[in-house]
This record gives C-alpha cells, structure tokens and sequence, in this order.
C-alpha cells in the first residue's frame, strides 16, 4: 500500500503545480496515478481492510454511476426519423443534429451533446475524479496513512493559497485560475483547522507513548495555525462576501462538529446548533439573493453581458442538456460580434451543469451534497477519536456546494481534486474498526 499511498500524494503534488506553474500537460497525470494506485491498491490491499474499503466505497460507487450513464446516454447515436418508432427516440437528440443532417450525402446520426468529443473528454475526467476518490478510501482506511493524506492536503491548498493572497494583495502572478485558486484556499481553511485537532487529539493521547516531546507538539500546533492564517489571509484578500460566506460556512459546520463533541452537548445540543445555524443562513441567502428567481444566478455578481449570455443558454438547454463539457462549442453562438472580456463562458457551476446535463442532474447532485454531508456528519458523531475527519470532509461538502452557485471553479481540475481527496479520507474515517 505504500506506492498506493504514493499515488494519492503524488495527485495531490500536482494540485498546486496545475495552478501554479499554469501547465497543461500536468492534469493528464492525474488519470495515470489513479490507475496505477488502484491496480496496487486492488492487489495489495489487506483483507481486512478490503472489507471495510467494499462497505463504504459501495453507496458511493452505485451513486457514481448515475451522472456516468448519463454522459453515455448523451454520447449514444441516436437515428433521425420522423417514421414510428424512431421519431419518439429522435426527439431526444439535439436539435442541432437534424439542421445539419441535410448537409451530408448519407445523412448522420443524432446526439444528445452537440459535442461528442468534448463529452467524451468530459465523461473521461469524471471518471478519473471517481477513480481518485475511490483510492482515497482505500489509501485512508489506516489512521496512519489518513494522517499523511490530511498533512499533504493542507500544504497544497496552502501553496496555491500562497500564490493567491500574493496576486490579490501586491499583483504578483496570473490572475488566469484566480477563482479555481481561491476556492481552493477555502478548502485550505479547513484543512488546517482539521491538522489543529489532529495535533490536538495526538497531544492528548500521546503522553504514554515513548519518545513523545513537548516541543514537537509546539512546532507541529504553530504550522498548523500559520497554515490556517495563510488560507485565510487569502480568502480574506478576495474581497468577496460570497466566497467568504462559503468559507466560513464549512469552517462553523466543522467547529459546531467539535463543540458537540467537546463539550457532550448531545443530540438536542446538535440539533439546536444546527436550527440556529440554518435560519442565519438562510437569513443571509434570501438577502444576497434578491428578487432573483433563478439560484444558479441569483449570488452571482459578473458584468451584464457575462450574466445575460448564461441566462440565454440556460433558457435554450433542452432536458436532457447539450451535452457534457460541450459549452465551449456553444459558445461561439452567444457571443456578440465583439465579445468582451466577461464573455468567456457560464457564470456559475450551477448554470453550467443545468446547460450541458439538463436542470435535473443540477438538483440530483445538490440532493447527493446534501446527502453525504448528513451521512458524513452522522459518521462524525458516531466516531470517538478521529471524528475531525468526517467533519472536515462535511464542511468541505458544504463550501464546496455553496461555491457551485458563486463561481465556476468546480468545473476546473484542482479544486475537483482536493474536494474529491477530502470527501474520500472523510468517507473512509467516518466508520471506525469497532463498527464493524
């Protein structure tokens, strides 16, 4: 499992590579390391722990399949006939296909994506984000290797939080991943808010082991918080109330998962935390919404023309949508004849998502975030020691939704990466060996 363990690392080395040195051919690595962790992991992995890796990779797995399949319905050819029985299945393709087939001697095949290539890249590096996550679970299921994983987390996102505070504070750098590289400073709040208790919960338990020193307890307490300054200084520096309100969300799901913990508040103490938590929250939404009807826009503030551009896609995209990662082929379509800077793609995540895999796959995923963060906040409250974990991957969960309807950084490669990494360390410490 060591090598495994290499090739989770190893993925989350390039992370802040990606952002930093802006390169192109990096994120190809990605699918190879998982692969290659996976192989070892299915050869190497102790019985024992392949049990427990199947009983919590499984819920995961069979949920994963859904936006799969549908990728491979919008990749399918689909025949372009107005005679019965086709004319029905002929409805599901882009309309696109019919207005170009005339154009063609032997006619063509329809699709649901108007860009069956693009969404065959799209469905490829879905795949690889499962893969990822599924080697998380089985690389984390040992404490030891869980700590390795949530170290190395914390000094990428503190990286790329590094290169971000430098360009919004004194203009040193690329602004070209700024919103990819902020949204990965607020995951880095929680990671290093998670490394504080893991310092904490071993200074606590380490008493009684031989060779324990005050002083690495000190130094190991002091870069934890200079790690959760630097996250922070970095959100802080954007200037923006809806990243912040997202940062600070996931990082008060993670203290209140503490506090009850702590303090052995209960299930009414939880529960009155979590009451009260959801009506400022909500509060504070319904404020920064608006009289906007539509949430995938509604916390978003872009130029006029970038807005109106995803309101006019959103308004077009069929129910099935245009296809996986196919925006880019759209784009040329509703852009004006001198587009602008702001004119580069959707908004948000959200709109993007509703555009290329239809509004229903948007609320399915929002029903699956709301869904493992319960379950991984269930696993937070069940488990003893090492609860920081599910409740680091659950705040992850969190921030990660709420920026879904902020910005676009989602679709990106780094923020995906670190996102899935946690949510799988999460996973897989949320059950511990007793439970079994």
């Amino acid at each position: 499992m060591f090598i495994a363990l290499g090739a989770l690392l190893g993925v989350i080395a390039l992370c802040p590579a990606i952002l930093i040195l802006d390169g192109r051919i990096l994120p190809s690595f990605v699918p190879f390391l998982a692969a290659v962790g996976l192989i070892l992991t299915s050869i190497k992995l102790p019985a024992a722990e392949a049990a427990r890796f199947g009983k919590i990779a499984k819920p995961f797995a069979i949920a994963a399949l859904i936006p799969a399949s549908w990728m491979l319905l919008q990749l399918l050819p689909l025949p372009l006939s107005s005679t019965p029985p086709w004319s029905r299945i002929s409805d599901l393709a882009h309309p696109v296909w019919a207005s170009v087939a005339g154009g063609f001697p032997h006619g063509v095949s329809g699709h649901v994506s108007v860009d069956v290539g693009a969404t065959a890249m799209a469905l490829a590096r879905y795949l690889s984000l499962v893969g990822v996550i599924l080697l998380a679970i089985a690389a984390t299921i040992n404490r030891q290797r869980a700590e390795s994983v949530l170290v190395g987390l914390t000094a990428a996102s503190v990286l790329i939080a590094s290169a971000a505070a430098l360009y919004e504070i004194f203009g040193v750098g690329s602004a070209a991943a700024r919103d990819e590289a902020l949204d990965s400073a607020s995951l880095g709040v929680i990671f290093s808010a998670a490394c504080l208790m893991l310092v904490f919960e071993r200074h606590e338990t380490g008493h009684a082991r031989p060779g324990y020193s005050r002083s690495k307890f000190q130094v190991a307490t002091l870069s934890a918080f200079a790690a959760f300054v630097i996250c922070a200084t970095a959100v802080a520096s954007a200037r923006s109330g809806s990243l912040l309100f997202s940062a600070s969300c996931g990082l008060l799901i993670f203290c209140a998962v503490i506090l009850v913990r702590r303090f052995d508040l209960g299930r009414w103490g939880a529960a009155a935390i979590g009451v009260t938590a959801s009506v400022i929250a909500l509060a504070l939404v319904s404020g920064a919404a608006g009289n906007s009807s539509d949430l995938r826009l509604a916390f978003v503030r872009k130029d006029p023309t970038s807005l109106e551009l995803t309101q006019r896609a959103l308004a077009d995209a069929p129910f099935l949508g245009d296809g996986a990662g196919a925006f880019a082929a759209l784009l040329p379509i509703y852009q004006s004849a001198n587009p602008g800077p702001g004119e580069w793609g959707p908004a948000t995540a959200a709109a993007k998502l509703s555009i290329e895999m239809g509004r229903p796959m948007l609320w399915f995923v929002v029903a699956g975030a709301t869904i493992a963060l319960l379950a991984l906040l269930r696993g937070a409250a069940t488990r003893g020691r090492d609860s920081f974990y599910p409740a680091a991957a659950a705040a992850c969960v969190a921030t990660l939704t709420i920026q879904a309807f902020i910005n676009v950084g989602l679709f990106d490669t780094v923020t995906p990466l670190l996102g899935g990494i946690i949510f799988g360390l999460g996973l897989a410490q949320s059950q511990g060996r007793s439970s079994h």
